[in-house]
């Protein structure tokens, strides 16, 4: 996301307020973009404590057991 836009869901009643979070919590919005309230720099160009887009968390898969190789061992 283009830091000069301003993202829609960060203005709808459901959206978190700029005040009373810890640096560092993260939000998903209803679109499923993600966002961390921490310290950036602001379009000013002072240090802000606001929400800023941030990647999503990759969830590891759970391993089967017996499928953890594509085609099974080698044999020979």
């Amino acid at each position: 996301m283009d830091s000069t836009m301003i993202h829609v869901c960060l203005q709808t009643e459901d959206a978190p307020t700029l005040e009373g979070h810890e640096v560092g919590d993260r939000w998903v919005c209803s679109c499923g973009d993600n966002f961390v309230y921490r310290e950036g720099f602001n379009r000013a160009g002072y240090p802000s404590l606001e929400w800023w887009p941030a990647p999503a968390i990759p969830q590891p898969r759970e391993a089967k057991a017996g499928r953890r190789l594509l085609f099974g061992p080698r044999k020979g």
